[in-house]
């Protein structure tokens, strides 16, 4: 019992996060709707920047949680408290995020602030728990300490000066690179790190994936409670059906057939890609929901179709480049990345958004549907063209073997 109110690791290779990390992707979620809600009262090129902007700290947010856990997969009363502690100060950031560039910026950053004490204590319990990495643990705690402190001088002495945000985000981002680089100037060894926990980087980005796919339907059943729908909504709506299960596609498709600790593998890149995929989803939903409650022959506002059209061609070239990050497992089923398809749809889908002016709601979304359900059959078509080639060498190697 005493073990295990000190410590509890878990295995992590082979299974995905705990059922408290899952519990934390959904509240997590709940503030992307937030962020969502904003973004959707103020389409404009100034309300798109600033949830672009706000969506960088949340999601890095979340990001260092995951950061920690894929090296020290303790799962005591201790982490759990913590991680309790964590979603409260998310929770209480998600109720801030309307006014955050007014009256309620100040709570907002001091929320934001607590998140970081709290990251900090952890790798503090880590630094104890693990004395074969307190050169790591040690690095972190301060760091995380530090850039706490940094946001809760800039809610005291210039909340709104989103220069400083900028500076403090900043100093989040690239605190692995400045431990590499203070330790490098002072001719130290590296820290020792804990293995990678591969199998469990992919569960947890997966998992937050397609929550944030299915937060999609979520908002486009309550935002249509009390209309009156007609046979036009619902086409549309089938097509956003198949936006959606399009991109669920082109992502869980591939990240079946992946293993991050391949050597031709650039994890920095498939993790940051997903910054812009989730970003982009995001945005997605937000439009669509709007989209879902036209009549037959209207045309988009052109704040509409921008957001529609770039925000999916956005999330389309994110999944070619994590495609191309992340290089598929030799086998049949296997395929090569083809980042050259994704980026020709992602032209596409920019062109309709700058030049689409005056197509009809109707043939915007179905061509717009066209466009992913394509890329959708040219990876079944990859993928079986594969199989094919696969199973006639074996037959041709058992041939062989009988002559």
């Amino acid at each position: 019992m005493i073990r295990f109110l000190q410590n509890k690791t878990v295995s992590r290779e082979q299974t995905g996060g705990t059922w408290l990390e899952l519990f934390f992707d959904l509240v997590y979620v709940a503030i992307l709707v937030e962020l969502g809600n904003r973004l959707s009262h103020d389409l404009t090129l100034s309300g798109t920047l600033q949830f672009v902007a706000l969506f960088v700290p949340i999601w890095w947010s979340w990001l260092a949680l995951v950061f920690y856990t894929r090296y020290f997969p303790s799962d005591d009363i201790g982490q759990r408290l913590l991680t309790v502690l964590y979603m409260g100060a998310m929770i209480l950031l998600a109720f801030e995020i309307h006014g955050v560039t007014g009256e309620t910026v100040t709570d907002f950053i001091l929320s934001y602030a607590a998140t970081k004490f709290i990251i900090a204590l952890m790798y503090a319990r880590a630094w104890a728990q693990f004395p074969e990495y307190r050169s790591l643990t040690s690095h972190y705690a301060a760091l995380y300490f530090l850039i706490g402190l940094m946001w809760i001088t800039i809610a005291v002495i210039a909340p709104s000066n989103y220069w400083l945000w900028g500076l403090a985000v900043a100093a989040d981002v690239f605190a692995p690179l400045f431990i590499i680089w203070s330790r490098r100037v002072r001719n130290k060894p590296q820290p020792n790190q804990p293995p990678l926990k591969h199998h469990y980087m992919l569960h947890r980005f997966g998992e937050l994936t397609i929550i944030v796919l299915g937060e999609f339907f979520i908002k486009l059943i309550t935002s249509s409670s009390g209309l009156e729908l007609q046979p036009f909504n619902f086409y549309l709506g089938a097509c956003l059906l198949l936006i959606s299960v399009s991109l669920w596609w082109l992502y869980f498709d591939h990240t079946d057939h992946v293993h991050l600790a391949r050597e031709q593998t650039r994890q920095a890149v498939w993790v940051y890609m997903h910054y812009f995929l989730l970003s982009a989803i995001t945005a997605y939903g937000v439009v669509g929901t709007k989209i879902f409650a036209a009549l037959p022959g209207d045309i988009l506002s052109q704040e509409k179709r921008m957001l529609f059209g770039i925000a999916l061609a956005i999330a389309v070239l994110s999944l070619g480049i994590i495609d191309w990050a992340s290089p598929e497992d030799d086998g049949r089923l296997s395929r090569r990345p083809h980042l050259n398809i994704r980026i020709f749809a992602a032209l596409v889908l920019l062109l309709l958004a700058l030049f689409g002016g005056q197509i009809t709601v109707g043939w915007l979304v179905t061509l717009v549907a066209s466009v992913l359900v394509v890329q959708v059959g040219i990876d079944i078509w990859l993928r079986t063209r594969k199989k094919a080639v696969g199973e006639t060498a074996v037959d041709a190697y058992l041939a062989e073997q009988q002559e």
